[in-house]
């Protein structure tokens, strides 16, 4: 038997998981939940399958998913909304939500899914990929910039296709090409403050004071500090690994800490501010250029589908003649 509230004395049937657990449950919550529960409540009326004196209605569910989405179709007073903090559960979760049209459930479960991709971005995009989630899949690929081009492997790997894979590595290679320019041509800096007289950028701008200049880099004719020189080489060749704005904010501490071991005032002065501003503005700029790289969710998604694609772990082989 399963826990409460599927114990419930009023309870008017009875869903039995693919592995033999027995949720009672009370139909009108099911109802107000989705018209669909209706066609199968009335099925089950005319089976012989009894349980005392209520009618069985078999699932193929197993007894943690069933338990997931009743959960969520009951009310807020008897049962609370499961965490769906596991990534086995996410992909059996949403195929019961569309199986059983529950929209709110597939919204849950799609939220659910973002909120791993920050530190899981490949088992996210395999997951989304799988389940034809073209917003969550772009959304995914974005993030696994993050990450270096060759990623570790994980369970969901074996999700998607080796095609869909090398789709991913093209994009993500396509979005480091696309920032080659940066170093080259800082023209984009002083584009991008307002001030006609580029007075926002002096800080990096050396001959005001005695730190160390750098002739790796030339900004409007002007010779930066060494350490900010030091700081944009470092992030332009992370950004060759990690294409994504995000990377760019990560060096921003270190740099901040060396200019204050440095002790000079003049750079001390506003170091924090200003170099998370810069930052702001880099990463701003990166994320701008990689946006304009094409990644075609569309056709890797709905090419999956055409060429048999299927739920879970396994599924139906064609049949050689």
């Amino acid at each position: 038997m399963a826990t409460p509230p599927f114990l419930h004395a009023k309870a008017d049937i009875i869903f039995r998981s693919s592995d033999g657990v027995d949720f009672r449950v009370i139909t009108p919550f099911l109802n107000l939940a989705s018209s669909s529960f209706d066609s199968i409540i009335k099925q089950t009326a005319q089976s012989n399958q009894i349980e005392g004196d209520l009618p069985v209605v078999p699932v193929a569910e197993n007894h943690r998913v069933l338990d997931i989405w009743l959960r969520f179709c009951y009310p807020s007073t008897l049962a609370e909304d499961p965490p769906l903090h596991e990534f086995e559960d996410i992909i059996p979760v949403l195929e019961a939500a569309r199986k059983y049209s529950l929209q709110t459930l597939e919204h849950k479960v799609r939220q659910a899914l973002k909120s791993h991709m920050e530190k899981e971005p490949l088992r996210c995009f395999a997951i989304a990929m799988r389940a034809q989630l073209d917003i969550e899949v772009t959304l995914a690929a974005k993030y696994t910039l993050r990450q270096s081009l060759i990623p570790e492997s994980v369970p969901e790997i074996d999700l998607i296709t080796a095609k869909q894979l090398l789709t991913l590595l093209t994009y993500h290679q396509g979005c480091s090409k696309s920032l080659q320019s940066l170093g080259v041509d800082l023209s984009w800096i002083a584009s991008s403050y307002p001030n006609v007289n580029a007075t926002e950028y002096q800080w990096i701008i050396s001959g005001s004071c005695n730190c160390e200049s750098s002739s790796r880099f030339l900004l409007n004719g002007q010779r930066p500090l060494k350490w900010w020189s030091d700081y944009m080489e470092k992030s332009l060749v992370s950004l060759y690994d990690k294409p994504s704005g995000h990377t760019v904010l990560m060096g921003v501490g270190d740099t901040v800490r060396g200019v204050r071991a440095m002790g000079c005032s003049r750079c001390c002065s506003n170091i924090l501010v200003n170099m998370t501003g810069f930052a702001e503005l880099f990463s701003r700029k990166v994320d701008t250029l990689t946006a304009k790289v094409h990644l075609d969710v569309l056709t890797l998604t709905r090419g999956w589908m055409r060429q048999g694609g299927f739920w879970g772990k396994g599924g139906k082989k064609k049949k050689k003649k």
